[in-house]
């Protein structure tokens, strides 16, 4: 209950892709209920919920609210990703808050990928094929902190976190798939969308996001196409911070 109560708390406001507009904010909407609720006993996180937030239907943040038991003491976690092609605010109960400064996704074409069916069903499995074609991986180094000195390959969830349609011919459009270390913990996003391309035509492009402190690396057809270092709160892009237990 509480996390549900603290994911309707949250505030997410949504700047335009140029980054110079002066547009006024648009409220992003959250999804009624969490898209996913999982344990993760390596990291000492019995229950937790991810949330997303959208736009016109299309995810533009993903948040964790996980109740975990280490650091010396029961803590609430709150992992905070921005979907977003443009800037977000976030703003959170208790005065915490994040302002992003960068897009938080960029979308890249996915080479020799067939053009996006007419078929609503032919979509959805072509997703799902593409999914195959990506490997991700997380990087330890003998503290267990993140680093580079011993990857270890990422499992990419099988079923979507969030399937999204396009809102004018309600078509599939897109899904986000999540990769994680431990099989129930997405650490980071992958992203699938039916986008134009050349000429305006619809091709199918990928995008890639954090949620963790660790090194992260995705390849594409076994080319290594994405990865980021370890670092407390990521490029500005995603944040995260603890509440004790007791915070109601």
């Amino acid at each position: 209950m509480w996390m549900r109560t603290y994911a309707e708390a949250t505030q997410v406001e949504l700047k335009g892709r140029n980054l110079d507009e002066e547009s006024d904010p648009k409220l992003a909407e959250l999804v009624p209920n969490p898209v996913l609720r999982y344990s993760d006993e390596e990291h000492r996180i019995p229950d937790a919920t991810l949330w997303i937030w959208t736009s016109e239907g299309r995810p533009v943040a993903f948040q964790k609210v996980e109740g975990n038991d280490h650091g010396g003491g029961r803590q609430w976690t709150i992992c905070f990703a921005s979907l977003s092609e443009g800037l977000v605010t976030v703003r959170w109960p208790m005065g915490h808050s994040f302002a992003s400064r960068d897009p938080g996704v960029t979308f890249r074409p996915i080479p020799g990928a067939e053009i996006p069916s007419d078929s609503a069903r032919m979509r959805t499995a072509q997703i799902k094929m593409l999914k195959e074609q990506f490997r991700a991986g997380f990087g330890f180094n003998e503290d267990g902190k993140g680093g580079s000195a011993g990857w270890g390959e990422a499992r990419i969830l099988a079923k979507p976190l969030f399937e999204y349609s396009d809102p004018k011919t309600k078509m599939p459009r897109g899904a986000v798939f999540g990769m994680s270390s431990t099989g129930t913990n997405p650490a980071a996003l992958l992203l699938i969308e039916a986008r134009p391309g050349e000429a305006g035509k619809l091709q199918w492009h990928y995008s890639l996001a954090r949620m963790t402190v660790i090194s992260v690396r995705a390849s594409l057809k076994n080319v290594e196409i994405w990865s980021e270092p370890a670092g407390n709160r990521g490029s500005g892009k995603w944040t995260y911070f603890f509440l004790p237990r007791d915070f109601r």
